[in-house]
């Protein structure tokens, strides 16, 4: 299964503003508001008390990932990333995903319920893969979720996986809406000069 969003010259793509808006309340819980007004002036259009409520220039979203990497080095940046991901998916299961589908996937055996959910993945990707291509293959033991083209990293080289904004978002809709056990790891990145950034989903299920 995949969705391909296909570059095209002078195109702003966009993305869910939950990408700039939880960024920025992590940013705020953790360094405090002059940490977070500052990172998120320097690399957006907005402000703390004028967050985005539409989509918004994916363009905009890897300044601001750039520049929290930057300012609060590799581990820190990636906690923050991961942790504003996750409050996205809260945030989805609290506004956007129908609670009868929600419902549905818990009392789903987790191999029909990981379906389930990768598809409603698939048909919402234009909201967080902007300009680049996403595809989700499930396997026996999980699923493998791929990002080329990825949005989130793009201008950054690292040593190390960067995208824990995607892991962070995926692994918490999985572990409420599928297996509490769930564990996603991104495992190749585009960051570090990978063709693709590769997600690795893995939880024990019952046969």
């Amino acid at each position: 299964m995949n969705t391909r969003a296909e570059a095209a010259p002078h195109t702003a793509y966009r993305i869910g503003p939950n990408a700039i808006v939880q960024l920025a309340h992590t940013l705020c819980a953790h360094h405090g508001r002059a940490v977070a007004a500052g990172l998120l002036g320097e690399s957006t259009s907005y402000t703390l008390e004028a967050l985005p409520e539409a989509m918004v220039n994916e363009v905009e979203v890897q300044t601001f990932v750039q520049h929290c990497m930057a300012s609060l080095g590799h581990m820190q940046g990636l906690a923050a990333l991961h942790e504003a991901g996750a409050r996205t998916a809260t945030y989805l299961m609290a506004h956007r995903i129908p609670r009868m589908a929600q419902l549905a996937m818990r009392i789903t055996p987790p191999r029909l319920a990981l379906r389930m959910l990768l598809r409603a993945m698939q048909a919402h990707a234009w909201t967080f893969a902007g300009s680049g291509q996403f595809t989700v293959r499930q396997h026996r033991r999980g699923a493998t979720l791929e990002f080329r083209h990825c949005t989130m990293c793009r201008g950054l080289t690292a040593h190390a996986p960067v995208c824990a904004f995607y892991a962070g978002t995926f692994q918490q809709l999985i572990r409420q809406l599928v297996q509490p056990t769930a564990l996603v790891q991104e495992v190749r990145c585009c960051a570090m000069g990978h063709d693709c950034c590769r997600f690795e989903v893995t939880f024990a299920v019952s046969h």
